[in-house]
């Protein structure tokens, strides 16, 4: 019988998905069948993907420059496309991340009219396994359906797998709810005439937002000129056009997106997004995703986001201190380290006097009583210890109230696009460093366990 291992020589890729044959010696095709060739595969574990044809050739005898014969391949596997989401209806107020260094223009607030269709769902089409040539399988990506849900007036039809309209109003895509909020509008600054607002819908003030004033809406906030030192928190987006002068007073609060004109001395918290045409001057920000300040610098103050903050410049010339943290929240965590400094205390005050009271209440047992004044002293250890474990269990509700994480440090970035001056402090999770010199053009994250500056 033909050994043909003294004629061939088999090579397999390094990813196990092909096989070819070269020709080591001159064979003669009378003494070599297809039986043969087979059964040398199956020794060598090859068992798929076998090319029928080549094994044919082979055995009708190859000349020599028809090798390497390609004699078996492998299938990839296919992976899964996901479903998506089409938007029949504009939302040119929504955020367009990919789209993140554009924001000057005033957002126009598109309008809904009843039953009209919103969006449709186009379902996931599954994949495929693969295998190799030894017929191993190979996993496919699995295709993931789309997570978005019917929100306030809005019902979804499973037969045409759409979204519509309950009502006329203003059309708000929150996390994975697609909501339509009524819309209240102010055509004017507000003032004494208008008051104080707070509406379930979506609120339009197509003036200044002047100091001392609240502004609460279910839906999402659209101002058109300044605010002030006031009070604004939605449950949707906030935009405002001109920007914020807080006066340290001002708290901007969304559980969606912030686009706002430059923030000055205020405390903003969004739940996805923060974009700042302008500057951050000594602001106070908080976002659950990103803070985009691609114009202008972010000088003094603290900003905190859990995935990215982007800024042309962050600190200035005159090493104002600034605070970055990315992966926590920088205020909540001081807040942690303060209680837990608290917590410990009250816990050693604790210890003390229970040490007290359990001698006191030995010596009652044991002795020949307590005295007048040791007896005052266990009445006042009992109230003391009764306040300091009421004060222990306020601290931790507080700590475990509280979130520092905001993302993962891991994969955190700042990216400055022209100078980090000195004096920033940069927290990533547990990581901290403070910059000492000018750095140009630079990324800043975790490497190995290090904060690293390196070119963009």
């Amino acid at each position: 019988m033909v050994d043909l291992n003294d004629h061939f020589i088999l090579f397999v890729s390094e990813d196990k998905m092909a096989a070819t044959i070269q020709l080591l010696e001159p064979y003669d095709a009378d003494k070599i069948n297809e039986k043969l060739i087979r059964e040398w595969l199956s020794e060598n574990k090859i068992v798929s993907g076998i090319n029928n044809e080549a094994i044919s050739q082979i055995a009708s005898q190859c000349n020599e420059s028809d090798f390497p014969v390609s004699i078996a391949k492998g299938k990839a596997p296919v992976d899964g496309i996901d479903g998506k989401i089409t938007f029949l209806s504009e939302q040119n107020d929504e955020i367009d991340i990919d789209d993140k260094r554009s924001f000057r223009d005033i957002k126009r607030i598109p309008s809904i009219e009843v039953n009209e269709k919103i969006a449709y769902i186009t379902d996931p089409i599954d994949g495929d396994f693969g295998y190799d040539i030894f017929g191993k399988k190979l996993p496919y990506r699995k295709a993931r359906p789309v997570k978005m849900r019917a929100g306030k007036n809005v019902v979804y039809n499973e037969t045409d797998k759409a979204f519509y309209s309950e009502i006329k109003g203003k059309l708000s895509v929150t996390g994975n709810r697609i909501n339509v909020h009524n819309v209240y509008e102010v055509n004017e600054d507000l003032s004494m005439k208008t008051g104080n607002i707070s509406f379930v819908g979506s609120i339009v003030i197509r003036g200044n937002v002047p100091t001392g004033y609240r502004v609460e809406a279910e839906g999402d906030i659209h101002v058109y000129g300044l605010v002030e030192a006031s009070y604004l928190k939605a449950g949707g987006n906030i935009t405002i056009s001109e920007g914020v002068a807080g006066l340290k007073k001002a708290e901007i609060i969304a559980g969606g997106d912030i686009n706002i004109g430059y923030i000055n001395q205020a405390t903003v918290e969004a739940g996805h997004n923060i974009i700042v045409n302008n500057s951050i001057i000594h602001g106070e920000c908080v976002a659950k995703n990103h803070i985009y300040c691609h114009s202008g610098s972010i000088i003094g103050g603290t900003c905190s986001a859990g995935v990215t903050i982007e800024a042309k410049e962050v600190g200035n010339k005159m090493d104002t201190k600034t605070e970055i943290s990315i992966g926590v929240n920088k205020a909540e965590f001081d807040l942690e380290t303060q209680l837990e400094s608290a917590k410990r205390t009250l816990m050693s005050e604790i210890t003390k006097l229970k040490k007290l009271g359990d001698g006191l209440e030995r010596k009652a047992r044991t002795g020949g009583g307590l005295t007048s004044r040791e007896r005052i002293l266990l009445l006042k250890q009992k109230n003391s210890l009764h306040v300091t474990k009421d004060k222990l269990a306020k601290i931790e509700q507080k700590i475990d109230s509280l979130n520092v994480n905001l993302g993962d440090e891991e994969i955190a970035r700042l990216i400055v696009t022209r100078a980090l001056y000195p004096n920033v402090e940069l927290r990533f999770g547990k990581y901290q460093r403070t910059t000492d010199s000018i750095y140009k053009y630079t990324q800043v994250y975790i490497e190995d366990g290090e904060i690293e500056i390196k070119p963009l």
